[in-house]
């Protein structure tokens, strides 16, 4: 009788601390928009979706999130599908107030092409892996990330649309609606 009460009160002191303590945001909150976007050009939300999407289909296993500190991170290789060696549980993280530039990268070998988000020079190595090692890539931090992506001049468009409306700063960013342009992307 006396141990019962003694894990009643127990659970009951884990619940209240529990009710105090700081809740972490979820994956993709919108806590972490800091501007409004423009007129006609697509909120946060649909950003962080147009990018998702895009990554997908190249490849189904890579995914794009805003994760529950504010960092936007990248899921798997670019190449998951082609490697069975790959650990699905891999993430490569950035700060939007860390990026410097987003790039177009265009593949000569695969045709497929991609972004580049660069770390800003007084932020390097700012990118940084989360999750189980993987032999394949040895690397926990880098001054870039790459990711293959279609259509890849719209993915640009959409990062640097993503950093401005979470308070970064990649100079002036293209301006976007999220409609493809087929004519951009089918070289």
């Amino acid at each position: 009788m006396r141990v019962n009460s003694v894990v009643r009160g127990a659970l009951a002191a884990l619940l209240l601390l529990t009710a105090c303590a700081p809740q972490s945001a979820p994956i993709d909150s919108p806590a972490f928009a800091r501007r409004a976007p423009l007129p006609g050009q697509l909120g946060y939300l649909e950003t962080i979706r147009f990018i998702s999407d895009g990554l997908r289909y190249r490849s189904p296993a890579a995914s794009f999130f805003v994760s529950s500190t504010g960092e936007m991170c990248f899921e798997g290789l670019p190449d998951a599908d082609r490697n069975p060696y790959v650990i699905p549980s891999t993430y490569w993280c950035i700060s939007p107030l860390a990026v410097a530039s987003v790039d177009t990268v265009r593949s000569d070998v695969t045709q497929i092409n991609g972004v580049r988000l660069w770390c800003r020079l007084s932020a390097p190595q700012c990118a940084h892996k989360i999750g189980l090692p993987n032999l394949l890539d040895p690397a926990w931090v880098a001054n870039s990330i790459t990711a293959e992506t279609i259509p890849f001049r719209e993915q640009q468009a959409a990062f640097e649309h993503l950093i401005y409306l979470m308070g970064g700063d990649v100079g002036a960013p293209l301006p976007w609606t999220g409609r493809a342009n087929a004519a951009l992307d089918t070289r």
